[in-house]
C-alpha cells in the first residue's frame, strides 16, 4: 500500500507535527511505502520526501506556506491520503483524493482558532477571521472519510464544532527511548545544581505561557530550566531578566532530552493550547510527574492526583502550591507515570493506524 502524507510543517522545523509524522513515517515503513509532501524549505529531501515551492508564514516564525503545484504526478499512485495540517497542503491532499478516488484520512494537531492573536488582535477582524476559518475547517473535516484526534478534549469539541466522525488516537511516544538516565553529565556539563528542579522545554510560542514558570522564580528554592526556541523566546527572555534560578537552555537534542528530563523533580506545563502535549508524555516516561494548566488537552493527558496536578492558568499560587503537593507526592507519582505512558506508546498507535488504513482502502 502506498502512503501518502501532507503536511503544512515539516523539517527543519522541529515541533510536535514534526516529530509524529517522523516518527509514524520510520514505523509504517516496515508495512507500507511512505510519501510525504511538504513546504519547501532548506532542509535536503530524502528519498520519497516531496517539497512544494514555499513562502515564510510571517505572522508565525518558522512557518511556510505551500504553493503545492503539479503534485499528480507523483501521487496518483496513492491508496491513502493522510493529511497532517489545515491549509495549502490539505488542499492539495483533498484534491489529489477527490481526483483519483482514493480514501482520506485527517489527524488534527492543533487548534488554529487559537493562534489567531499571530494574525491580529482587532477584536472585528478577528471575527471575521474566525469566522471564515471555522467555516473551513469543518467543511475540510467533514470532507474526509475519518478524522483522528490525539485527546478526549480535542475529539469533543471537534464534534461540538460539527465535524462527523472523530476517532481517538493518540500521537503516541517512543517508550523503549524515552526512559530515566542518570542526570549527572548533563547536569555537569549545564551547570546545574543540587536542589530543587522543575522545568519546561518545548516551542516558545506566547501560548505556552511561560509567564506563569518564570513567575514563580521569585519564590521557588531551587532552579528552573527552560528548554526550546520559537517566536516567543525574546518575551520570555525579557520578563526573566534578573532572576539568577532561571536558566534557558537552547535547543536540546531527542538525545539531549533524556538528561534535560531526568534531571527534573517536576515538569511544568502552562500551556492552554495543547492537542495533547506530547513533551508530557515523555516526561512522564522518564519517571517526572507534570504539573499543567487545567486547559485543553492537558486534562487528559495529565491524570490529576495520579500523575501530577492540573492548576488554573495565570493562577501562580495555585501553581506554587501544587508543586509543593507533588514533591510530597513524588515517589508515588513517578511510579504512576511510568504504567500511564504505556498506553501512549508509539507501537499501540501505529497499530491501530494501520487497521485504519486497511478499512479505509
Amino acid at each position: 500500500m502506498q502512503i501518502g502524507i501532507f503536511t503544512d510543517t515539516y523539517f527543519p522545523q522541529v515541533n510536535g507535527v514534526t516529530y509524529t509524522i517522523d516518527a509514524w513515517n520510520k514505523r509504517l515503513q516496515k508495512y507500507h511505502k511512505v510519501k510525504i509532501y511538504y513546504p519547501k524549505t532548506k532542509y535536503t529531501p530524502k528519498e520519497n520526501e516531496f517539497p512544494f515551492k514555499s513562502i515564510e508564514f510571517r505572522f508565525y516564525e518558522g512557518y511556510n506556506i505551500a504553493f503545492p503545484t503539479r503534485i499528480s504526478k507523483n501521487a496518483k499512485d496513492l491508496d491513502i491520503v493522510h493529511i497532517h495540517g489545515l491549509f495549502t497542503m490539505a488542499i492539495a491532499g483533498a484534491y489529489i483524493s477527490k481526483k483519483y478516488k482514493i480514501p482520506r484520512i485527517l489527524t488534527y494537531h492543533t487548534p488554529a482558532d487559537d493562534y489567531i492573536d499571530y494574525v491580529t488582535k482587532k477584536p472585528a477582524l478577528k471575527k471575521t477571521l474566525m469566522k471564515v476559518y471555522n467555516s473551513w475547517e469543518k467543511k475540510l473535516l467533514n470532507s474526509c472519510n475519518l478524522v483522528t484526534a490525539p485527546s478526549e478534549s480535542i475529539r469533543q469539541r471537534l464534534i461540538d464544532k460539527g465535524v462527523n466522525e472523530v476517532m481517538l488516537l493518540s500521537n503516541g511516544i517512543n517508550t523503549d527511548f524515552f526512559k530515566f538516565t542518570d542526570p549527572a553529565q548533563f547536569k555537569e556539563k549545564h551547570g546545574i545544581n543540587e536542589g530543587k528542579v522543575i522545568g519546561f522545554c518545548g516551542r516558545f510560542g506566547y501560548e505556552k505561557h511561560l509567564e506563569d514558570l518564570i513567575g514563580i522564580a521569585d519564590r521557588f528554592n531551587g532552579e528552573i530550566l527552560i528548554a526550546g526556541k520559537g517566536p516567543a523566546t525574546r518575551y520570555y527572555k525579557k520578563i526573566a531578566k534578573g532572576k539568577k534560578n532561571v536558566k534557558f537552555m537552547g535547543f536540546l537534542s531527542q538525545k539531549e532530552l533524556l538528561g534535560f528530563y531526568s534531571s527534573l523533580d517536576l515538569f511544568i506545563f502552562p500551556s492552554i493550547a495543547e492537542t495533547q502535549g506530547l513533551v508530557a508524555l515523555e516526561s512522564m516516561a522518564c519517571g517526572v510527574p507534570v504539573i499543567g494548566a487545567n486547559a485543553l488537552a492537558l486534562k487528559d493527558t495529565i491524570n490529576d492526583g495520579k500523575t501530577g496536578f492540573l492548576y488554573q492558568h495565570g493562577n501562580t499560587d495555585e501553581l506554587l502550591e501544587k508543586i509543593d503537593k507533588a514533591y510530597d507526592r513524588r515517589d508515588e507519582f513517578s511510579k504512576n507515570c511510568l504504567e500511564y505512558v504505556k498506553e501512549h506508546s508509539i507501537d499501540k498507535t501505529i497499530e491501530k493506524l494501520l487497521r485504519i488504513y486497511e478499512r479505509l482502502s
